[in-house]
């Protein structure tokens, strides 16, 4: 068994980890959308209005219609079944909308044509959309369009990366020697401010490629990646409003940051950062309370797969809002030769998680096949349920990235089969008596059940089934934890040997 510190957890872990050990209460049920013959690469769902947007790639690998569709909320099917509701323009994939606006008026999503023209598109119905120029200069070495999110609000803002030479992602453009983050008003495209400058560190991805600009939803604030003195991926944040102001620092831990999302519980007001670490099978959820302070390492998350063999590179996390619950999927792959063979070359699986419950949960959502690369998780929540939209592509280590044909699949999650499970999140299993000197009481299993006993340091001492008590009078005094197996999921207790 791998090796954990326990140490550097702040709040405890229980995963739900799929064994032929015990049952499933939730089925894994993930299918192929659309039409086999069609390559949808990088859908993206609107967080209302029930839309997608995503490009068909051309053969060349680099240019592609943009196309959007609708969703049905109760089924999850496309609107129309292929996914070519409307295409407002045509594109490249470093220049196609990378995620959905709000603003007073619903959902649009902004992207830039071939040659340089940024475009503006609001759906009016799966099939049509108003489509209108962006009054900025035509300059076609933007990219990485991100637009603000701020329901209610008349304004309108989006980010995006530009390139001082020639247009591509920054690990293939070495003409390129620095990288520009701006922030654009889109009613006063004149007001186009520089966030940040980066220079080339090739072959590498400048920061803000590791850790893409995000906006924290729903409020103002754009999350991005920076080098810190140490040489470390930090996070900086930056405020739409105050354009002026410059970014600050809000990660300052050892950790190597990758791919960072922001999330807003829009019950609490509390603030979360979920990033993978050190390209590695870990993750970490960052937490505080206002925004301008340092996030603070909260809660870990690795899933305990059984079907990788070097699972790495837990990223992609895509939070959403259910029942008073945040949640977030996410993916994980075998580990490549680099982060682009392993993000899009290796097999892998889509997770979903918790974030910040009594209870942390993990689910497996995907089918495991060796010979299908898998990316870029996207949730919708329909009518009472939920969805993982993602990518999946017939492994070729030989090709480029995007040379080949991406599926678009579609798998269920728990809220669509065992409500019961999740509407309950704070079911507990009780023990006592803690501290102990010789046996530790479990109250409030189910029928069946595993219980593990892990020191400290994640090392495994010993494992029981369906036992009331466990005698650890011989063990060293100190701390250990119990992992307890269930049909529906896994807890975790920390116990202290007197």
């Amino acid at each position: 068994m791998k090796k954990l510190n326990f140490n550097l957890i702040i709040v405890f872990i229980s995963m739900c980890v799929y064994s032929k050990s015990f049952a499933q209460s939730f089925i894994i049920n993930d299918v192929r959308l659309g039409d086999t013959a069609i390559n949808y690469v990088n859908p993206e769902i609107s967080p209302s209005g029930n839309y997608m947007v995503w490009i068909e790639v051309d053969p060349n690998g680099t240019t592609g219609k943009v196309w959007q569709c609708g969703i049905d909320p109760n089924t999850g099917e496309l609107i129309p079944s292929n996914g070519k509701g409307y295409s407002p323009f045509y594109s490249t994939i470093y220049a196609r909308p990378g995620d959905w606006g709000v603003d007073s008026l619903g959902v649009y999503y902004v992207g830039q044509a071939i040659m340089g023209q940024m475009k503006f598109v609001r759906p009016t119905s799966p099939t049509s959309a108003v489509v209108a120029n962006i009054p900025a200069t035509i300059d076609n070495k933007r990219r990485v369009f991100y637009p603000s999110q701020l329901p209610g609000v008349n304004k309108r803002f989006v980010s995006y990366i530009w390139n001082d030479s020639v247009p591509g992602f920054s690990p293939y453009t070495p003409q390129n020697s620095y990288y520009q983050l701006r922030l654009m008003d889109i009613d006063n495209p004149a007001n186009d401010y520089l966030i940040e400058q980066q220079n080339a560190i090739l072959p590498l991805p400048v920061p803000m490629d590791i850790i893409v600009p995000r906006w924290m939803k729903g409020t103002p604030y754009l999350t991005f990646g920076y080098k810190d003195v140490n040489n470390r991926a930090q996070v900086k944040e930056f405020c739409a409003l105050t354009p002026l102001n410059p970014p600050v620092p809000v990660t300052n831990d050892l950790e190597n940051k990758i791919d960072g999302y922001p999330v807003r519980n829009p019950l609490t007001g509390e603030q979360y950062l979920m990033s993978g670490i050190n390209a590695s099978d870990t993750a970490y959820f960052y937490k505080r309370t206002n925004f301008g302070q340092m996030f603070v390492q909260h809660e870990t998350v690795i899933p305990q797969t059984v079907h990788l063999t070097t699972p790495s590179l837990n990223q992609s996390h895509e939070p959403f809002f259910f029942n008073g619950q945040l949640y977030s999927t996410f993916q994980i792959n075998n580990k490549g030769s680099n982060y682009l063979n392993t993000t899009l070359k290796q097999p892998g699986e889509i997770w979903m998680t918790t974030i910040d419950s009594s209870q942390q949960t993990m689910w497996l959502l995907s089918n495991f096949d060796s010979i299908l690369n898998i990316s870029e998780p996207e949730p919708y929540v329909g009518n009472g349920k939920v969805w993982v939209f993602y990518s999946a592509t017939v492994i070729d280590t030989s090709s480029n990235n995007y040379f080949k044909k991406f599926q678009l699949r579609r798998c269920d999650t728990p809220m669509n089969q065992i409500s019961s499970v999740i509407s309950n999140p704070k079911t507990e299993i009780t023990i006592y008596p803690n501290p102990t000197k010789d046996k530790i009481i479990l109250k409030g299993i189910e029928s069946s059940y595993y219980v593990k006993l892990f020191d400290v340091d994640g090392q495994q001492i010993s494992i029981l089934q369906n036992c009331e008590q466990i005698d650890i009078r011989d063990l060293p005094s100190g701390v250990y934890f119990l992992q307890i197996s269930t049909e529906r999921f896994i807890q975790i207790k920390k116990i202290v040997k007197q």
